[in-house]
């Protein structure tokens, strides 16, 4: 008869330690609006992918260099799109899952912890105890082996952190560098390294090659990306599209079929970089002089009177 009545107690706590536990999603964060939660507006299909990658690649070839990059473009920031909606969903439940993991084993442990006390059999107190031991030993193991016994939030604040510095990369080289010198294979390479920085791996590698939090630093960096790319002014916006839209044309050129086109664009070049203040020789060639005229672009993205000094440049050159 006590060994039926310690049955039943061991049934009734073990009931009430493996309740799951029920409504915890839906407390940690509002509805998502039906705008954000469409997978029409969220999911990029393949065959989409793989007509826009046919479009890339056909414009690359025929030499419509601005057409590619926005071709370039679109596809890297709809991958970015869903690659964050997916992210979200993750990170939602990693919290949750984990939460209630630790919540369902710490109602596991104090219900074996009572049912040793309230139980009178020696025997089976002692399974129950022994049962205990177990347990904790192969909680303890999982937190080891899963999450380096690294908080929830420590390793959400590392995937954040690294998301945004890679998000920051891949903002400024879409927004700053054409499809010759940022070719959509190195904007796919990016997307991948971006991917892969909000994966618990990833982040339990990060907190242990560093110390210090990396939040507040990688927030910084995508904000200065972002700003970079809009100048201050309409004027400076101007100037900025004009020599983007300048160095394509002359790179179409420099780099097409047609050789009396190369050549007067190749010195059209020079007279750009010689009134910009760069140095140039005979003997470079049209490759040569068009990184150099990429690396004067990028100095001139933060400075503007390097800016204003390559759009006087252009402008005397005339190009046109």
């Amino acid at each position: 008869m006590r060994l039926l009545n310690d049955c039943r107690i061991l049934l009734a706590v073990f009931s009430i330690a493996l309740l799951p536990a029920t409504g915890c999603r839906n407390t940690l964060g509002p509805k998502m609006p039906p705008a954000l939660g469409a997978p029409s507006i969220t999911v990029y299909k393949a065959s989409e992918f793989t007509e826009d990658l046919k479009n890339y690649r056909a414009a690359i070839a025929a030499g419509e260099l601005v057409r590619a990059k926005a071709l370039r473009n679109q596809m890297a920031y709809r991958v970015m799109v869903d690659i964050e909606a997916d992210y979200s969903r993750f990170e939602m439940s990693l919290t949750t899952q984990r939460a209630g993991f630790e919540t369902g084993a710490d109602t596991v442990q104090l219900g074996i912890s009572a049912a040793a006390t309230l139980v009178g059999a020696t025997e089976v107190k002692d399974m129950l105890t022994a049962s205990l031991t177990a347990f904790q030993g192969t909680r303890l193991s999982l937190d080891k082996n899963f999450f380096r016994e690294k908080t929830t939030e420590s390793i959400i604040s590392q995937m954040r952190a690294s998301r945004k510095t890679k998000q920051a990369e891949l903002i400024t080289s879409l927004g700053t560098r054409d499809v010759r010198e940022y070719t959509w294979d190195s904007a796919w390479i990016d997307l991948v390294d971006f991917y892969y920085a909000g994966t618990v791996p990833s982040a339990l590698v990060e907190i242990a090659s560093s110390t210090g939090t990396k939040a507040d630093r990688a927030t910084t960096t995508l904000s200065n990306a972002v700003k970079a790319l809009t100048p201050r002014t309409a004027a400076q916006a101007k100037q900025a599209v004009d020599i983007r839209s300048t160095y394509e044309k002359l790179a179409a050129e420099a780099t097409g079929s047609d050789a009396s086109k190369a050549a007067s664009a190749a010195q059209t070049l020079k007279k750009i970089l010689n009134g910009a203040g760069y140095k140039t020789t005979d003997d470079e060639s049209a490759a040569d002089l068009l990184e150099k005229l990429r690396a004067a672009m990028r100095a001139a993205k933060d400075d503007n009177d390097k800016l204003a000094s390559l759009n006087a440049a252009i402008e005397a050159a005339d190009p046109q």
